[in-house]
């Protein structure tokens, strides 16, 4: 009798696994197709099989944070956290979407527990470095700059940050090593060389600063602040 219950519930579990597993493949698919309404249906389903199934809650709510329903992914993200507390990429995309929202507070919470589970996670650094910028703590944004660039010599964004901060210092002259750095990791980004030729107005380089704008208008940079104008003139 044991045994026959033992291969019934076997049995059970087979079938369930491969309707999770077609349910699965068909929000994936459905994603694909931007059909994102009815991603999120599939993982549901999935969802309503297994309710212990912090992937599916992850990835129903990366679709709700790709469509901007950021308060519908913080609740999917939250979930999946209490279902497995030890997912980096839980706590990151929380943060993210708390980022969105301006939950400050919150984002870097997220963001700090991406860290303690992560110590080189760089982008986690960068968008905390971000909002502690923002919030004119420089110190530990600078920290946190540093620390992705440490963990990640490419990561363009934090030189790019890191130079701003600088440049908020007034130390032009080292914000001008990031951003050429950041030039030299990703050369056709136009909004760098932008960013370079304020950095060379401000010390009095107008011949530099004139050639960043051809730069920046050569990669398809288009200026819509009145506050930037050509120096070339």
């Amino acid at each position: 009798m044991k045994k026959l219950f033992f291969l019934f519930l076997l049995l059970n579990f087979s079938i369930y696994a491969q309707v999770i597993k077609e349910y699965n493949e068909c929000a994936i698919e459905k994603f694909n197709e931007q059909d994102y309404q009815g991603a999120i249906e599939y993982f549901s389903r999935v969802i309503e099989i297994n309710p212990r199934d912090s992937f599916a809650y992850f990835d129903r709510g990366m679709i709700k944070e790709s469509i901007k329903d950021y308060n519908g992914a913080i609740e999917d993200f939250s979930k999946a956290i209490k279902i497995d507390s030890t997912n980096v990429d839980y706590y990151f995309l929380r943060g993210i979407a708390n980022d969105k929202l301006q939950n400050f507070t919150d984002a870097i919470k997220d963001y700090t527990k991406t860290i303690v589970l992560e110590d080189d996670n760089s982008d986690a650094h960068y968008y905390r470095g971000i909002i502690f910028m923002n919030q004119k703590d420089y110190k530990s944004a600078l920290i946190d700059f540093s620390k992705a660039i440490e963990s990640n010599p490419s990561h363009d964004k934090s030189y790019v940050a890191r130079a701003e901060l600088k440049a908020k210092q007034n130390n032009v002259n080292e914000a001008l090593l990031d951003i050429n750095k950041a030039i030299e990791i990703e050369a056709n980004n136009p909004e760098y060389y932008l960013k370079r030729l304020g950095f060379y107005e401000i010390i009095g380089k107008m011949d530099k600063a004139c050639l960043d704008y051809k730069k920046y208008e050569y990669l398809g940079g288009k200026l819509t602040s009145s506050s930037v104008k050509n120096p070339c003139h």
